[in-house]
């Protein structure tokens, strides 16, 4: 048995003890082995997740047309003076001398969810364009890499709606030469399917990193369109909602921080059974790829890790709702 055994003053002892031997199949036999041009890796699938995550995107427009500050030359002062004066939506100010045609331009590109024109308005935030888009085109995603700017990617966790039920799926590299299938898979199977990321924090970080894993292996980048240019744009054919501005935003001063576990923690009212911190997934498989027996259990944790920051994502979009 080994005794003390810690990184970075996480005690490992147990989760090492405790599964050493086993493998990743045994440990969770809900897995696929994905083969594709580029090689092979292990898609996890959870396909019966918690039902309380669905939710109405609808809701949105409903919120947007309320927001007088969006029509061009109305700024909180005006709004605060049209809604005293009985002027509570878009529609209201259709035929307003002044404000007339700005309003009825955001009214035609609300129709046709024209959510890239939208979205160039400073007063509409990533959510208010949920609207524009059908559940089933939402792609939560989260990514878990060794932790050094520009190394591989080991874990891509994807979840969405299907037939009103939420699943997930994380892709697991096995070892590091499998990345590159994953981002392969990614490209071709997965991205094409959605319209809309969502993420936590992950403009900041998920998507500029995709983005760069992406044009390492193809130099191209499936996140741009075809007139954008790679190594400059990121993502210009994706909407993006991002949970962490949205929290940041409405809940401001309200929590010491904002990280995933505290919304997890002060807006969902629950507590992971997995503790492993986020900074730790990089060494935990790095020590699993020098001895996969004795380290199965930390390899176990990372994945447990990946499911729970996308099972949450969302629950606290729905509470963002």
């Amino acid at each position: 048995m080994d005794l003390n055994l810690k990184i970075a003053g996480y005690d490992i002892t147990q989760l090492v003890d405790q599964y050493r031997e086993k493998t990743i199949e045994e440990l969770f036999p809900n897995f696929n082995i994905i083969s594709n041009e580029m090689g092979e890796f292990m898609e996890l699938i959870w396909d019966e997740v918690d039902a309380n995550s669905y939710f109405d995107l609808s809701i949105t427009r409903k919120k947007l047309v309320r927001n007088l500050k969006t029509v061009f030359n109305v700024g909180e002062n005006v709004e605060k003076h049209l809604q005293k004066r009985g002027i509570k939506t878009l529609s209201d100010l259709k035929f307003n001398l002044r404000f007339g045609q700005s309003a009825n331009e955001l009214l035609q590109l609300i129709k046709e969810k024209n959510f890239a024109e939208l979205s160039k308005n400073k007063y509409i935030y990533d959510l208010d364009l949920g609207f524009c888009f059908k559940l089933e085109e939402l792609l939560f995603l989260d990514i878990e890499t060794l932790g050094i700017y520009d190394s591989p990617m080991i874990i891509v966790g994807v979840g969405f709606y299907k037939n009103a039920k939420f699943e997930i799926h994380l892709f697991f590299a096995r070892d590091i030469g499998e990345e590159i299938a994953i981002c392969e898979h990614l490209r071709k199977k997965i991205l094409p399917e959605f319209r809309c990321f969502v993420s936590y924090n992950g403009k900041s970080f998920d998507i500029p990193y995709l983005a760069s894993r992406f044009l390492y292996f193809f130099d191209e980048n499936p996140l741009i369109r075809q007139k954008d240019t790679p190594y400059k744009d990121v993502n210009t054919k994706f909407h993006h909602i991002d949970l962490y501005h949205q929290c940041r935003r409405k809940f401001k001063g309200q929590f010491y921080n904002y990280t995933l576990t505290t919304m997890e923690q002060r807006l969902l009212h629950w507590e992971r059974e997995n503790e492993l911190p986020s900074s730790l997934v990089g060494m935990c498989y790095r020590k699993y790829l020098k001895n996969p027996k004795r380290y199965i259990g930390l390899v176990k944790e990372c994945i447990e890790h990946n499911y729970y920051d996308v099972f949450s994502l969302p629950l606290i979009l729905k509470k963002l709702l």
